[in-house]
């Protein structure tokens, strides 16, 4: 049996004025932020409460994200992440009723996590991460 639960949502922003008002407004504590090289993104996390929200900076070479917060007013929706023991398992299920996914293999992704995300075209345009737990 799979174990699966939300583990974070995601929002794009366009500066590092735009986190300092998101911490602001959820009177939220300037926390771990990290860059990740291979995904061309800075990401700030902030919890509020139990839950996380990451926010994510492109860096000027990050056409795709760049684009996205162009049309988008900013801060702005990302995505979900569901967070899974086994993404292997979960990925595999997921493959056998149709979904497909953007990376070939999982990558890793912040917090040292193994993520992949699932197609929008496959989920009425949301953009759903996989992550797994760091072992």
């Amino acid at each position: 049996m799979l174990d699966i639960k939300l583990d974070h949502i995601a929002y794009v922003v366009k500066s590092e004025e735009e986190i300092a008002r998101f911490f602001s407004l959820f009177a939220a504590t300037e926390g771990k932020h990290e860059r990740i090289q291979e995904q061309q993104v800075t990401v700030y996390h902030v919890q509020v409460g139990s839950f996380s929200i990451e926010l994510l900076l492109p860096f000027p070479e990050n056409h795709s994200l760049q684009r996205y917060v162009a049309r988008h007013p900013s801060p702005c929706f990302h995505h979900l992440a569901l967070l899974s023991s086994d993404l292997q398992m979960l990925q595999d299920v997921l493959e056998q009723n149709g979904y497909e996914f953007i990376y070939e293999k999982a990558k890793i992704g912040s917090k040292g996590k193994r993520i992949n995300f699932i197609k929008p075209a496959c989920t009425n345009d949301v953009l759903i991460e996989l992550c797994e737990h760091q072992t």
